[in-house]
């Protein structure tokens, strides 16, 4: 077989790419991976960068070709801070032992120059067996639990519960809007530094849909909780991101509230899957998750000190 690895180019290969995580799905059933609206973040992410480029070299295509034609055998991506993802047909499989190599020197390359220890590491479900071998073929080390991936069964109804009296639900309208959602989302995400530039560059998105950026309204006007109901426009897969709970609101159902209404309207677009990737692993987040229908599959982080 012939592959070739390039750089991933948004304007020109998001669409391709979308389909291309989405095909994984369908044939695996299983979240391995990315889901595509995952991809729009990186230009579209409310906490990104206000300088966007077109040529990110962090995400790398790997095209096969058979005679003329080629198509997507793999996506990968290697993080600033050193984690990373393969996003791996399963027809191509074997090409994993070629791309560990490849992302090793990536990350040797992108921290050139620098003194620190260097570290990389991939975030794995525990139920994805073949990855691990692959993993520890090339010396990676099981660092623990580090997140968990959110399922919610399609057949489930959807959930019924409500905010507590004088709390509303309701969807963001921006510009208006952008002073309190900015508030809620900056405080829940110290990180994030979501300015009025990045919340409109946000709803331009093709996975936004003003009716699905909901948030629960505080008697005194303040947003106290919020989620995101992200769909894929070409896959309908859908991710609940983000979700969080201003610290003097919580304690509340707020979140429960908020995210059930999400659910709830998202039944229109008839989704493909309803998932939160990555999802915080302490106790209150399970809870909040498993309440609302979702199941969870352990992540744990595979390391290595290159």
């Amino acid at each position: 077989m012939t592959y070739r690895v390039r750089n991933y180019h948004f304007d020109t290969d998001l669409d391709d790419a979308r389909l291309f995580l989405g095909e994984i799905f369908n044939h695996t059933k299983k979240l391995y991976t990315w889901v595509p609206t995952r991809l729009e973040n990186e230009r579209h992410g409310p906490c990104g960068s206000e300088e966007q480029r077109e040529d990110d070299s962090k995400l790398r295509i790997w095209e096969y070709y058979d005679g003329d034609s080629s198509s997507i055998a793999a996506l990968t991506i290697l993080e600033s801070y050193g984690y990373f993802w393969m996003n791996v047909h399963p027809d191509h499989d074997k090409l994993v032992h070629k791309i560990i190599p490849a992302i090793e020197e990536q990350r040797r390359q992108m921290n050139k120059g620098k003194k620190e220890e260097l570290k990389i590491g991939t975030p794995v479900p525990v139920g994805f067996k073949s990855r691990i071998e692959h993993l520890k073929e090339f010396g990676y080390e099981d660092g623990g639990l580090c997140e968990h991936n959110q399922v919610r069964p399609l057949d489930l109804p959807p959930p019924d519960f409500q905010p507590p009296e004088g709390y509303i639900v309701r969807h963001v309208k921006l510009p208006e809007d952008f002073e309190p959602y900015s508030e809620a989302v900056n405080t829940v995400f110290s990180h994030c530094g979501m300015t009025e530039k990045l919340a409109m560059l946000y709803t331009e998105a093709g996975f936004y849909h003003d009716e699905l950026d909901l948030v629960v309204e505080a008697p005194d006007g303040s947003f106290a909780s919020f989620v995101t109901v992200r769909v894929d426009p070409l896959t309908r897969m859908v991710e609940l991101e983000p979700v969080g709970t201003h610290p003097d609101h919580r304690g509340k159902g707020l979140a429960q509230a908020v995210c059930a209404e999400g659910i709830r309207r998202v039944q229109k677009h008839n989704p493909s899957c309803i998932v939160i990737l990555g999802a915080a692993s302490s106790e209150a987040a399970a809870k909040l998750y498993a309440s609302l229908g979702f199941d969870k599959e352990d992540v744990h982080l595979w390391k290595k000190n290159l």
